[in-house]
């Protein structure tokens, strides 16, 4: 499989910087909260009452073994959109993360058209900042597309895997013109699947707008 790459977009460059010790992006606009950080505030209520049976030493230690994950699985999504030469994976990066990967293949194969590929954008109506993971054409449709692991599959998606994907799809928007009507989340889990959520951004764009302006009535 080779993915094709349209001309990059002339897009303003972001830096990472952390404000009180939390990660913002200084951008031509002014220094704007990530949107992961504005979103930890929204942990779902599972994940808080899991943290709290298991301590906080066992939780944050499987939080970083999931890091680590997502960031190898991550890391050979990109050389393999980029249509690098792609190793051994099993010794690059470990059985699982390898693993997983290659349950996620037959997935990403569903991308074309690559606009960007773990790029940092922003929003200046919203005040919001952060790196997307992928805005292509997926099933021929211009999609943000974000990659995610887990240990097992779940029934729900975390929701806000998808307003994430919405803020990136109304940046996207908002800094070139183009508008995406799609978002699609992929996940590989340790479980042995492989599954892809695709949804409409226009969904989840009060629940964003709503988190946004609780953050600024205490900011």
């Amino acid at each position: 499989m080779t993915f094709e790459h349209l001309p990059p977009e002339e897009l303003p460059q972001i830096k990472q910087t952390n404000v009180n010790g939390k990660r913002h992006y200084e951008t031509p606009s002014g220094t704007f909260i990530s949107i992961t950080t504005l979103l930890s505030s929204q942990t779902p209520q599972g994940i808080l009452e899991w943290r709290k049976s298991v301590g906080e030493d066992v939780a944050n230690y499987v939080m970083r073994a999931a890091a680590s994950r997502g960031n190898s699985v991550h890391d050979m999504i990109e050389s393999y959109l980029y249509n690098k030469p792609m190793g051994n994976l099993t010794t690059d990066y470990g059985v699982l993360a390898a693993g997983l990967f290659n349950l996620m293949v037959p997935i990403l194969d569903r991308i074309d058209n690559v606009r960007v590929l773990e790029k940092g954008i922003y929003s200046e109506r919203l005040g919001i900042a952060g790196r997307t993971d992928c805005i292509a054409e997926f099933d021929g449709k211009l999609s943000t597309i974000d990659f995610k692991t887990a240990s097992k599959q779940r029934d729900e998606i975390n929701e806000n895997y998808l307003i994430q994907a919405t803020f990136y799809s109304l940046a996207w928007e908002e800094l070139t013109g183009q508008k995406i009507d799609q978002i699609a989340i992929i996940t590989g889990t340790e479980d042995g699947h492989a599954s892809v959520k695709v949804d409409t951004p226009t969904k989840y764009v009060k629940r964003l707008e709503a988190i946004v302006e609780e953050y600024k009535k205490i900011h």
